[in-house]
């Protein structure tokens, strides 16, 4: 019975170091207190079922009851840069970088940027593009369709 103090201290040590690790916010933080509570119950001899049962109990309870409002909590407001302006901006392949991942970089006015396609497919230099959406550091681009030439009658 012994092994159980180790494993309990464990738990909640390994809860904490993975919480403060996580750049996710309330990942594991929850398991915590549940083996707190299996630590206290080995402490007053109760059978290691006892123990497994209460921690899976607390800890699913306070998921439960508490991430909700968590969340709620922790909700932040997606703060547009201004690097938001490109977007819907027309630019021009100068370099590939990566053809197996389907990278490449972008002149957009004087700025230079790492690009890809959705379908990461690499587009030739010289090739127009037009700015979908910024996604990291990384623009999301998708090939201009050039105008059709005029049918001469």
């Amino acid at each position: 019975m012994g092994e159980m103090l180790w494993i309990w201290i464990a738990v909640i040590v390994m809860a904490v170091i993975l919480e403060a690790s996580s750049p996710v916010q309330l990942v594991s933080i929850w398991a915590a207190p549940g083996g707190a509570v299996g630590l206290i119950l080995h402490f007053c001899q109760a059978p290691v079922w006892v123990q497994v049962v209460a921690f899976v109990t607390v800890t699913f309870l306070l998921i439960l009851l508490t991430r909700p409002l968590a969340r709620k909590m922790t909700k932040f407001n997606k703060t547009a840069t201004n690097a938001d302006h490109n977007i819907g901006k027309s630019g021009m392949v100068t370099k590939i970088t990566d053809e197996a991942n389907g990278t490449f970089r972008v002149k957009v006015g004087n700025e230079d940027w790492a690009a890809m396609t959705e379908d990461q497919k690499p587009l030739p230099v010289g090739t127009a593009v037009s700015i979908l959406r910024i996604e990291g550091v990384k623009l999301i681009v998708t090939p201009e369709k050039l105008p059709e030439p005029a049918q001469v009658k």
